[in-house]
């Protein structure tokens, strides 16, 4: 009886913790333009507990059994939009270059539509080791650069370099995936 009460409590707390990611971007957006570095340690503070965020909700939706349609269609893309958001911030600050921000972009635009068209074909792409280490690297690198702390740029830059390799060698096991499930569908038809 007290799981079940306990389970009730979470219920809707991994949408909403999903809900905070997208609610920190305008946050992100209105403070990181001002060019004062205690500003820019509270954005990277309030992006690194938006990206924590991601953890949470999926264990708290998987363990108290609140999965729910809305919380997986907006998981992802919650996360997308606070990423290609400090992305943009960090690209118009001089901080990062474009074609890094650009590729990291266009990589997770792919990926979102390669698991679209596997939903369409009646399989899915489950998230690999490689793209959890990816995610976990690139929003530690984001932080890191966020803050504009000097002493942090150079670990900032290295980890995002990392996050750039992991994207693309994720990507490139994911598209393999998706070809391993598309190639029998194929063959019976």
């Amino acid at each position: 009886m007290q799981k079940v009460q306990i389970a009730s409590k979470f219920q809707g707390l991994p949408n909403k913790l999903t809900m905070m990611r997208i609610i920190a971007v305008p946050l992100l957006l209105i403070l990181f333009p001002w060019q004062f570095t205690s500003l820019r340690v509270i954005c990277a503070i309030i992006f690194g507990l938006a990206a924590i965020t991601d953890f949470f909700d999926g264990y708290l939706a998987r363990k108290y059994g609140a999965e729910t349609k809305l919380g997986a269609v907006l998981d992802p893309i919650s996360d997308k939009i606070l990423v290609t958001a400090a992305l943009i911030l960090l690209v118009g600050a001089s901080i990062v270059p474009a074609w890094m921000a650009t590729a990291l972009i266009c990589r997770e635009m792919a990926i979102s539509g390669l698991r679209l068209a596997a939903t369409e074909q009646n399989f899915s792409i489950t998230v690999n080791q490689l793209g959890k280490w990816k995610t976990g690297v690139q929003d530690l690198s984001i932080g890191f650069l966020m803050s504009t702390l000097p002493s942090l740029y150079g670990w900032g830059m290295g980890l995002l370099w990392l996050a750039l390799g992991l994207s693309l060698y994720s990507g490139y096991r994911y598209w393999q995936e998706y070809w391993k499930n598309v190639e029998p569908t194929k063959n019976n038809q």
